[in-house]
Parts: structure tokens; C-alpha cells; sequence
């Protein structure tokens, strides 16, 4: 028992294990809402209210056992955001509500998500705000009622309460949004000097993987894998996360010196955003997502004419569209292979 409790508090076990949970179940739950088995929905329904309660449990137990430790306070919200995100998405594609209500919705959470996570590997732990907690609970509801409204359709004994359902659904997905744009101002308006940092800038650059020791570029392209899922329900959300990164990255990069390397190997932000055309608008199938990482890493390596020369352009411009030129023919050989 000893060799578990030393293991439980360097490691916080329990917790992180809840946390893991809950951004697995976050994953499951496409697959059950879209399947056309009224037994799904409701597995899916119970599901998720389930896995939102480990996100309180998690918490007290981390604190109440002395198990918090600085992996958990990266999983805890990182868990959060899959769970919200991903079934989010999916009922945007479905038409259960506008998807420029869930556009905002993204970029914040991936952007405060970011930027908490650097933060803290920075030595800064900076804690949710009341509003954020508040945030995500009516962003839960949302799911919630999105998930009730589906199983009216299901069973006919729950028919009368469509209208409402729809109706409150509409009022939770429009507070929502308003909730997490004004919680996200509030967040970094309070924390925006962190962000003027050596560190965090660098870390920015890199998205985190870039300065792992090996391959930072494909490491760089594999973490736009999990963005991209999360944004390939809908085009427009695509696109709008797509021009996001790419301004993170003009902003990023911009306050490096490149005068001895004009494109450092920690700077991977370029290969999320080669990624992220290699994939447009094509189905997110196992095969197609990993034929596309294979061809973009090989033409990102062969850099095929004109993708070369395209490297000769001024600052993060020549960073930027070499990556985005071996995307654009992974993309078209991608494109063709489907037709």
C-alpha cells in the first residue's frame, strides 16, 4: 500500500486518472450521438453528465488529499475542453444550432487553454476565474439539452417537450457564447503581460512541441492533428481557426531576432498551419488523415518547385508559405486519390 500512496501523491493517480476519463469520454461521444441507435443517445446522454462530475471530483480530491501536481493542473483543463469542444462541434454540424455560436466558443478555449498551459510550465499557475467556472457549466447544459432534443426525436413519449427543449437550447448556446468571449477578455486582460515573455514567446512558436529535443517538425504536425478533428465538423469553423493560428504566428514569430537562423527548428507553428490545408475539406478518415501526414512531411522534406523559392520570403512570410505550399500539393494528391 505504500509503494501506491508514494506513487498517488508524486503523480496525483486518482485524479489525473478521472481527468484522462473525461477526455476520453469526450472522444466516445461522437461516435454515439451519431449512430443511428436510440440506445447510443442515451448511453451518450448519461455519459457525459457523468464525466462532467469528475471534473468537480478530480479537483476535491487533488485538494483535499494533497495530490495536485503540475501534470494535473495541465490535464484537468485540457480534459475540459475535448469533453465541451467535441460534442459541441458535433451538434453544430447537425444543425442543432448556428456554428458561428461555436466559432467563438473555440478560439477561446484553445487560446486560454494555450496559454495556461505555458504559463504554468513557465512557473505561473494561474488559476480559473468565477466566470470561467460558470462559463462552463452553462456550456454543459448546452450539450446537455442538445442531447435531450436529439432523444425527443427517439422516443415518442418525450415529443412534447421538442419545442421547448430547442428554445432553451438556443438561449444556453448564445449565453454561452457571450460568457466565454467575456470571460476570455477578462482572462487576458488580467494576464496579458505574461505573454510578452522570452519563454512564452518561444513556447508559442514551438506550440509547446517544438522544443522537444527530436523532430520538431513532425511533432509540430502531429499536434495539428488534434486541433484540426476538433475543427473539421464544419468549414467555417475550420477556416476561422486556421486564420487564428496563422495570426499567432505572425504575432509569434515576429518578436524573434532571425537574423543569425531565418527559421529555427523549434518554430513548428508553420507545419500546424501546412497541416491544416493539407487536410481541408476532405474527410477525417483514418487513411486520409494518415496519408496527408505522410505527403506533407514528404513534400515539407523535398520542398517540390516552387515550394523552395517560396522560403526566400522576407521574415515569417518565408517561414510560413514554403509549409503551406507542400500542404497545398499533399491536398491536391489527397484530393485527387478521393475523386
Amino acid at each position: 500500500m505504500t509503494w501506491w500512496a508514494n506513487f498517488n501523491r508524486k503523480y496525483g493517480a486518482v485524479p489525473n486518472a478521472l481527468s484522462i476519463l473525461r477526455g476520453l469520454v469526450g472522444m466516445c461521444l461522437p461516435l454515439l450521438i451519431l449512430s443511428d441507435w436510440e440506445v447510443f443517445h442515451v448511453t451518450a446522454f448519461f455519459l457525459f453528465w457523468l464525466a462532467v462530475m469528475t471534473d468537480y471530483w478530480d479537483g476535491w480530491i487533488a485538494r483535499t488529499y494533497g495530490l495536485e501536481t503540475r501534470l494535473g493542473k495541465i490535464l484537468d483543463p485540457s480534459m475540459d475542453k475535448i469533453l465541451i469542444l467535441v460534442p459541441l462541434a458535433v451538434f453544430a454540424q447537425q444543425g442543432f444550432y448556428s456554428v458561428w455560436w461555436a466559432v467563438p466558443i473555440f478560439i477561446r478555449e484553445i487560446v486560454i487553454t494555450f496559454c495556461r498551459v505555458a504559463w504554468l510550465l513557465e512557473g505561473r499557475a494561474i488559476g480559473a476565474e468565477r466566470i470561467g467556472k460558470i462559463k462552463f457549466f452553462c456550456q454543459a447544459m448546452v450539450i446537455g439539452f442538445a442531447m435531450f432534443y436529439a432523444l425527443t426525436f427517439d422516443f415518442p413519449f418525450l415529443a412534447s417537450f421538442t419545442r421547448t427543449v430547442k428554445l432553451l437550447m438556443g438561449i444556453l448556446i448564445m449565453a454561452s457564447a457571450v460568457l466565454t468571449v467575456v470571460s476570455g477578455f477578462s482572462f487576458m486582460r488580467r494576464n496579458l503581460f505574461h505573454c510578452q515573455s522570452e519563454f512564452f514567446i518561444r513556447f508559442t512558436c514551438a506550440l509547446g512541441v517544438g522544443l522537444l529535443p527530436f523532430a520538431p517538425g513532425t511533432w509540430g504536425s502531429l499536434a495539428a492533428l488534434p486541433i484540426i478533428f476538433l475543427a473539421s465538423f464544419n468549414l467555417v469553423l475550420y477556416l476561422a481557426i486556421f486564420a487564428v493560428i496563422t495570426l499567432i504566428g505572425y504575432w509569434s514569430v515576429g518578436k524573434l531576432n532571425l537574423e543569425e537562423n531565418r527559421d529555427p527548428r523549434y518554430v513548428v507553428i508553420d507545419e500546424v498551419c501546412g497541416m491544416f490545408v493539407t487536410l481541408m475539406a476532405l474527410p477525417m478518415s483514418v487513411p486520409t488523415v494518415l496519408a496527408g501526414f505522410l505527403l506533407f512531411r514528404l513534400f515539407d522534406v523535398l520542398k517540390p518547385f516552387p515550394v523552395r523559392h517560396l522560403e526566400r520570403l522576407p521574415g515569417y512570410w518565408g517561414i510560413l508559405f514554403d509549409d503551406l505550399g507542400a500542404g497545398f500539393y499533399a491536398w491536391l494528391i489527397l484530393y485527387l486519390m478521393a475523386r
